[in-house]
This record gives C-alpha cells, sequence and structure tokens, in this order.
C-alpha cells in the first residue's frame, strides 16, 4: 500500500504540448495495468489525437468524459463523483490503474469553484481505501483561476515537474485545505521545517487556539466571527444569497422594506473594507426624510431588520454581527472563504480574451462560456432605480452599465470563436442574442453576417445588413460604418448563384 497518497499526483500544464509530453512520460513511467482519461475540455477523438501524438498506444486505457463522473452538474459535490469513479474501478478490474482528471471543470459552474476543495479531500480519501489506484489531476494554467490553480497546488503531496515526480513542499493535509483557516495553514507548513514548533502543536489542545479564517477572498470583504459556514452570493439578476446547506436567505421581513434591506447589504458589499456611515445609507435610502434624525432612525431600524434576516443578530453580539459599526462606520462582514459572482465574471472574461488574441480559440471558448452562465441579468436588478441612479453617490449605476457592456461584447466575442470553429448555428444565435440586448450593436451583425456568408445563405445576408441599416436610421445614429459597409460589398461578390 502507498502511503501518505504517494498516489495522488498533481500536473500543471501551461500548453499543449506540455501536456501531451507529460501524459507519454507518465503512462510509462508509473507502473500501470491500464489507464483512464477523465476529459473536460475536448471530445475524445481530440484526446485520442493527443494520445498518438505521443505515440501513447490508445487501445491500452480508455477515454471518458467529465460528465460521467457528475463533473458537468450545476451543482458538483464530492460524493456522486467518487461514487462513479468508484464504480468505474469496480468494472476495470485493473491492479494497477492510472486515472487522468482534467480539472477544468472548476470554472464552468460557481459550484465547482466552491467545492473544489471538498472534491480533493474526496479523492485522497478514495485513493486510501483504492491503494491499486493512481489519480493525476490536470490543471490547465491558462484556464483555472488562479486560485483555484494554488488550491491544485497545495493538494498533491507528489508534484510532476522537470519530466519527474517531486515531493511537493506547499502541500496541505486535507482537513487543514477543506477549513481553509490561515492560522492551521501557517502552522503546519512551519511545522515541516521546524520540529520545535511541531512539537509544540502536538502537545497542545487546537481548540485553545484562536479562530483565523480565509485569506483567499474576493471582494476585500471584511471577514465574520460567526461558526457559519460559507455564503455563494449572486450580484447579476436578483440579488440573492445562499448559505453553505444551498438554503437562499429569505428577505421578507415584517417590515416589509426588503428592496431597502436589499439596497443597504449591496451598498456595504460593493464599499468593501471602506464601509459607510450611516448619513450616507441614510441618504441613499431617504434622501426626502423631513429632517436628519427621521432618516436615521429609519436606517437604524433597517439595519437591525437586516442583522436578523443574515441571521448574525440571534447568535452574536452586536460587535460580532454579519453588519458592524465601528466608529459611526458600518462594515459587512462575511463568513470565511464566501463567493461572488463579480470577480470570477470579470476573471473569466479577461482569460478569455487573452486566449482569444492568441488563437487558442478552444479555451478561449471554455473561458467565455463560464462567463456568459454567470450572468443572470444586470448587476442588481431588483434593487429600485431611485436608490442605485444617485447622482451624487454613483456606487452601483456605473458599474451596472459596465457589466452590461462586458456581457454584450462577451456574447458577440462568443459569436466569433464559434464561427471561427465552424460552428455556424451557435455563432448566429450569440449574434441574435447580442442584438437582443442592443440592436445597434455593429459588432454583432458583423459576426451574424460572417456567419451567414460562410453558410451561403446570401439572402438572409443581405438583409441583415438592411436590419441594421434601417435600425441606425430609426435612431438617428447615421449609417454603418465603412468597414462594415466594405465587408458587406466583399461578402456580396462572393454571392454564388
Amino acid at each position: 500500500m502507498k502511503e501518505n497518497n504517494e498516489n495522488y499526483i498533481g500536473l500543471f500544464i501551461p500548453d499543449e504540448d506540455s501536456l501531451v509530453k507529460s501524459l507519454v512520460q507518465l503512462t510509462t513511467s508509473i507502473e500501470s495495468g491500464s489507464w483512464i482519461f477523465i476529459s473536460d475540455e475536448r471530445p475524445r477523438k481530440k484526446v485520442k489525437a493527443l494520445f498518438k501524438k505521443g505515440s501513447v498506444t490508445v487501445n491500452e486505457g480508455q477515454i471518458l468524459l467529465s460528465s460521467q463522473f457528475k463533473l458537468r452538474e450545476p451543482v458538483v459535490r464530492a460524493r456522486p463523483v467518487i461514487d462513479a469513479l468508484a464504480e468505474m474501478v469496480k468494472i476495470t478490474k485493473s491492479h494497477n490503474l492510472l486515472i487522468f482528471v482534467e480539472m477544468t471543470w472548476a470554472v464552468r459552474t460557481p459550484s465547482g469553484d466552491i467545492y473544489l476543495r471538498e472534491l480533493q479531500g474526496a479523492f485522497q480519501d478514495f485513493l486510501n481505501k483504492n491503494p491499486q489506484c493512481t489519480i493525476v489531476c490536470i490543471y490547465n494554467e491558462s484556464i483555472l483561476l488562479d486560485d483555484q490553480l494554488l488550491i491544485g497546488l497545495a493538494s498533491h503531496p507528489l508534484i510532476y515537474a522537470t519530466n519527474k515526480l517531486k515531493v511537493n513542499p506547499y502541500y496541505l493535509p486535507p482537513h487543514i485545505q477543506i477549513h481553509n483557516r490561515i492560522r492551521e495553514r501557517f502552522d503546519y507548513l512551519l511545522g515541516n521545517v521546524d520540529e520545535n514548533h511541531k512539537a509544540l502543536l502536538s502537545n497542545k489542545n487546537n481548540s485553545t487556539f484562536e479562530k483565523s479564517y480565509s485569506q483567499e477572498r474576493t471582494l476585500l470583504t471584511n471577514i465574520s466571527k460567526s461558526d457559519e459556514g460559507r455564503w455563494k452570493i449572486r450580484c447579476f439578476g436578483e440579488l440573492r444569497i445562499y448559505r453553505e446547506n444551498g438554503e437562499l436567505i429569505n428577505w421578507n421581513t415584517k417590515s416589509g422594506a426588503t428592496k431597502k434591506l436589499k439596497a443597504v447589504f449591496a451598498y456595504l458589499l460593493l464599499k468593501g473594507k471602506k464601509g459607510a456611515s450611516g448619513e450616507q445609507i441614510a441618504d441613499l435610502l431617504w434622501p426626502d426624510a423631513e429632517t436628519t434624525e427621521i432618516a436615521m432612525n429609519r436606517f437604524y431600524h433597517s439595519i437591525r431588520f437586516l442583522r436578523q434576516v443574515l441571521g448574525g443578530d440571534s447568535s452574536l453580539g452586536k460587535d460580532d454581527s454579519f453588519i458592524i459599526n465601528q466608529n459611526s462606520i458600518y462594515y459587512l462582514q462575511l463568513p470565511y472563504d464566501s463567493w461572488i459572482d463579480l470577480p470570477m465574471f470579470r476573471e473569466l472574461c479577461v482569460k478569455g480574451k487573452m486566449h482569444a488574441q492568441n488563437d487558442e480559440l478552444e479555451q478561449a471558448k471554455v473561458c467565455y462560456t463560464s462567463a456568459e452562465r454567470l450572468y443572470s441579468g444586470q448587476l442588481f436588478e431588483d434593487i429600485p432605480l431611485k436608490y442605485t441612479e444617485n447622482g451624487d453617490d454613483d456606487w452601483c449605476w456605473s458599474k451596472r452599465f459596465w457589466y452590461k457592456e462586458m456581457y454584450q461584447k462577451l456574447l458577440y466575442s462568443l459569436a466569433s470563436l464559434n464561427r471561427k470553429l465552424e460552428e455556424y448555428a451557435a455563432a448566429i444565435s450569440y449574434a441574435d442574442r447580442a442584438l437582443a440586448e442592443d440592436p445597434n450593436l455593429e459588432e454583432a451583425h458583423k459576426e451574424k453576417m460572417l456567419a451567414l456568408a460562410s453558410l451561403k445563405r446570401y439572402d438572409a445576408l443581405n438583409r441583415q445588413f438592411k436590419v441594421y441599416t434601417e435600425s441606425l436610421k430609426k435612431f438617428n445614429l447615421g449609417t454603418p460604418s465603412q468597414a462594415l459597409k466594405d465587408l458587406y460589398n466583399d461578402l456580396i461578390r462572393n454571392t454564388q448563384y
């Protein structure tokens, strides 16, 4: 039996050539009876091509899809994944089975990002019970988010690097990874190099240590001292907060001020560690109050109701709840390791753009489609305009507009990617979705025209150009740009009847 999960290996790849080279070396250097490759980024035929490129005999193993192991579910949880993996191992009946797992699934859904640590621990438990197996997790450095790469780096006792297996100095055991508390991480890592520190820890009761919380936060907010697990916060569309068990926080209170409570939460969330004074928030919600005193009394009632909604008022003191007041400045405190959709959306868009500029179409598509799933509506869509369009304190409107423009650009970028990948129906669909957002997006019209030309649907191409021309005229926006006119004329010249 292999000790300390030395059969749990991390493989970090910057590009496809590195993957091919590593696959060749691993399938020959690790003693195995057979292998399984669980593909997430590519269809089977492309994985087969990679193995053949490295002269690895495909018949010696199986190429399976991540969906067969529950890694494409809306919520990716460890138990179903491990059950599917155990069933496959039982069927394979190999005494030495090498299992490759592409970890790109983690960027596809918020749950993939949140529960990545949970699955890492479950993989190691599985290997303890199945020592005949070796799992190699493959991390695509160009697609996975930075936090996810760090989680992966800390999850494997062994790393395959510079053509050989190496002991990982950054490895953290599953119980430390899952809780992700800074002090526990520090103590373990220092204990690896300082025997005195390690001995000191073994003689102490961990319950006497001060509780610490995650440093891997998506926004610069304070961390609550509550024992409650991580939240998942959706800012696109309606503001929604899910507790760790999946329960949706109910905003309804007897006060009937749901929209105001959401506005306060959203305001403090975006203010982050800067916080905001009671007067700022009172002026936002009750600008027409007869006196400042009346506005402030209403604000104090709203804060009390908001604390009740979030659940921090019943079991914690005023200074330890999810809304705290320090020196007349109010701050939002989130449970440790909480997830928010906004930073992930931005990062995926940036990564997608970089891949597209480098003509790495498949990687760009993974990033862009993952970002597109996150955008479920405009920023804080259910918070009334009277709170978001504040001329003196533009805390939301500009951001809402910026994210909407970013989403529109994302849609016509996906149209372009799908067209280049010769997936024309998808390209037209994305262009139409962009035009539904704004009928005068020239880039969207351009992508739809190019896709129609590729399908030789020249009548439809001609109609599309006329639709755009008429739309611009309707809104008094002039005529199509000269570049688009030239493109249209070039495409029509190629018409073959």
